[in-house]
C-alpha cells in the first residue's frame, strides 16, 4: 500500500451544458470546466484508474502508475452521464459512476430544491458499462446510513449490489456513502456485504488508502479555477489534508 500513499478520487456530481444558477452551485459543474479539467490530467500524465484496477494493485498483480488518479461522478444523472461520457471516451480515459439503484430511470428525491434529475435508465448502464466506463454501487435508497436500523442498512447495501451486479454483469467493488455519512457500523456492514472500499468526502486517515471504507475523495466545485484543480490534486494538498483531517477528528474525540 505504500505506492498508493498518493491517490486523488475527484468527485463531481452535476456537469451541465446549461450556465450555473445559485441553486446549483454547489452541486455541479460546467461541462467546458469538465473538460478543460480532463485535459489538464491527461497533458500532465494521469492515469485513471477504475476500482478494478484498483484491487489489482493492491493485490499486487499490475504496478501502479507514476500519477494514478480516480473519477467518480455521484448519482449517475442522465445529464451528466450524456455530456460526461463522449469527452472522456474520446480521451481514452476511465471513469466512475455512482448508481442509486432505487431511482434507476427516475427523478432524484434528495434534491427537493429543482424538483430532482432523471438518473440514467438500466438500459443505459448497460450499453455504457465497459472497460472505461463503470458503475459502482450509492446505495438502494440514498439514505443517511448513520440514521437508520441495522437491518435497513444491511438490506440497503445488499440489495444495492445485487441489483447493479445484475444489470452489468460485472463485479461492484466500492460503495459510495450517501451525504458522506458512514461510522464504524456502516463500514462493518459494508464489508459484510462483500464491497471492497467504501468512499466518503472527509476521513480520520491521514492517507487514502489507510483505511479502504473510509477512502477520502477531493470535491471538485464550480468556482475552481484550473489553478484551484492542480492544486486540490496536488501530492502536498492531499497529503496536508489527510493529516489535517487527521488531527481534528483526533481532537473531536477527545
Amino acid at each position: 500500500m505504500e505506492k498508493l500513499k498518493y491517490l486523488p478520487i475527484l468527485m463531481y456530481h452535476n456537469v451541465i451544458d446549461k450556465k450555473l444558477t445559485q441553486v446549483w452551485n454547489n452541486f455541479c459543474i460546467e461541462k467546458v470546466q469538465f473538460e478543460k479539467q480532463m485535459a489538464f490530467l491527461l497533458k500532465k500524465g494521469y492515469t485513471c484508474l477504475n476500482f478494478e484496477d484498483l484491487e489489482n494493485i493492491i493485490q499486487e498483480r499490475t504496478e501502479c502508475p507514476k500519477k494514478p488518479v480516480i473519477i467518480t461522478l455521484d448519482d449517475s444523472y442522465c445529464e451528466t452521464v450524456n455530456n460526461v461520457v463522449p469527452i472522456l471516451v474520446s480521451k481514452n480515459m476511465k471513469c466512475v459512476f455512482s448508481v442509486v439503484t432505487g431511482y434507476i430511470g427516475k427523478k432524484s428525491s434528495w434534491e427537493k430544491e429543482v424538483d430532482g434529475s432523471l438518473t440514467i435508465t438500466e438500459e443505459q448502464i448497460k450499453k455504457y458499462s465497459g472497460s472505461l466506463v463503470s458503475f459502482e454501487s450509492h446505495t438502494e435508497n440514498h439514505v443517511h446510513l448513520t440514521k437508520h436500523s441495522v437491518k435497513e442498512v444491511e438490506r440497503d447495501l445488499e440489495n444495492s449490489k445485487k441489483t447493479l451486479e445484475s444489470i452489468t454483469g460485472r463485479k461492484v467493488r466500492a460503495v459510495f456513502y450517501p451525504y458522506g455519512s458512514y461510522n464504524a457500523n456502516v463500514k462493518s456492514f459494508t464489508a459484510k456485504a462483500g464491497y471492497l472500499y467504501g468512499l466518503a468526502i472527509g476521513s480520520s486517515k491521514p492517507t487514502v488508502t489507510e483505511d479502504l471504507f473510509e477512502m477520502r475523495r477531493v470535491y471538485i466545485k464550480p468556482g475552481d479555477s484550473l489553478f484551484d484543480f492542480k492544486r486540490k490534486i496536488s501530492r502536498w494538498y492531499i497529503w496536508f489534508r489527510g493529516i489535517r483531517e487527521a488531527y481534528k477528528r483526533s481532537r473531536e474525540r477527545k
